[in-house]
């Protein structure tokens, strides 16, 4: 499911930004979201094979602040993307002229 919301937010990968920084930021976030869970699944069948006590430590240190951050940066941008609004934002749209009967 965290790699299709992930998936989700890569929609906006070629959106335009307030700042390259945020485009880039967005960006490594969107695929931290994908590839986490990925990575979790890829560090839980190495756990089988090498040495437990170093991939057990690494699938819990590594993964969780990963995602949580690339969560709370893209949370964090999708709020301060809100201060650079096209114009046609702001314009009033007339709901009568768009129902027919009235």
């Amino acid at each position: 499911m965290s790699t299709i919301f992930g998936g989700i937010h890569c929609i906006a990968w070629f959106f335009t930004f307030p700042t390259y920084q945020e485009q880039v930021l967005w960006h490594i976030s969107a695929v931290a979201i994908i590839l986490v869970p990925w990575l979790s699944m890829l560090l839980f069948f190495l756990n089988d094979i090498l040495d437990k006590a170093l991939i057990r430590s690494m699938f819990i240190l590594i993964p969780p602040p990963l995602y949580i951050t690339g969560r709370l940066i893209l949370l964090i941008l999708m709020f301060t993307t809100l201060r650079n609004l096209p114009p046609d934002t702001y314009q009033a749209v007339s709901w009568t002229s768009l129902v027919p009967h009235l």
